[in-house]
C-alpha cells in the first residue's frame, strides 16, 4: 500500500518452505524466457487464477471462504486486470506433475513411452528432458480424455502487482471449522 507494488517475498512463501525450488526456479525461468526479466530484487512471481472450474470469471466467494486457512482469517478475493504481454498462464493440474517431479503426459500410453525414455537417461539428462517435458504445462487449451484433464483450473503469474491493475477487491473471513 505504500509503494503501490506488490512483490512475492520468498520469506514468507509457504511453497518455497516446501521444498519446491526447483520448481518455482523452472516457473521464474520460463517467465524470464516468454514475459521477460523480473524487476530488480525480484526472484519469483505473484500468483493468481486465471480460470476455474473450466470459467473465467469471478470465484463465488461464498464457497471460497470454507475451503482457505484453518478458520477465522482474513483474506481478500482482488481482481485484476493484467496486461497479456506481462502474464504467463499454466495449467494448474500439470503444475501439481512439476511441484511432484513428475512427467506430464496427455495419455497413459504416452507416459509409459515416455517413462521409459527418461528411465533409460543420465540424471543430469534427465533433469533436461523433465524441463523439457513440463513446458507442457504451459498449454492450457481444454483437454479432458479420462487421463487428463487440462484448462479448467489455469493460474496466472506475472513478476508484480501494481495498485493500477486492481479492479476491486472483497474481503472475506473463513468460516470457523466444525470438530468432527
Amino acid at each position: 500500500q505504500q509503494t503501490g507494488i506488490y512483490h512475492c517475498d520468498p520469506a514468507k512463501s509457504t511453497m518455497l518452505k516446501m521444498e519446491f525450488d526447483a520448481a518455482y526456479e523452472w516457473i521464474a525461468y520460463q517467465m524470464k524466457k516468454r514475459i521477460g526479466p523480473p524487476p530488480d530484487g525480484v526472484e519469483f512471481p505473484v500468483w493468481a487464477w486465471y480460470k476455474q472450474n473450466g470459467k473465467h470469471k469471478k470465484p463465488d466467494l461464498r464457497s471460497e471462504r470454507w475451503g482457505y486457512g484453518p478458520g477465522e482469517e482474513d483474506y481478500a478475493c482482488i481482481e485484476l486486470e493484467v496486461p497479456d504481454e506481462l502474464v504467463l498462464l499454466s495449467d494448474f493440474d500439470e503444475w501439481h506433475m512439476i511441484l511432484n517431479n513428475w512427467i506430464i503426459s496427455d495419455t497413459e500410453e504416452e507416459e509409459n513411452q515416455l517413462e521409459s525414455l527418461y528411465n533409460g537417461l543420465t540424471p543430469e539428462a534427465q533433469k533436461r528432458f523433465q524441463f523439457m517435458n513440463w513446458e507442457r504445462a504451459l498449454n492450457t487449451a481444454p483437454l479432458n480424455n479420462g487421463w487428463t484433464i487440462r484448462g479448467e483450473w489455469v493460474q496466472a503469474t506475472f513478476w508484480e502487482l501494481r495498485k493500477e491493475m486492481i479492479r476491486n477487491a472483497k474481503f472475506l473471513r473463513t468460516g470457523k471449522r466444525k470438530k468432527v
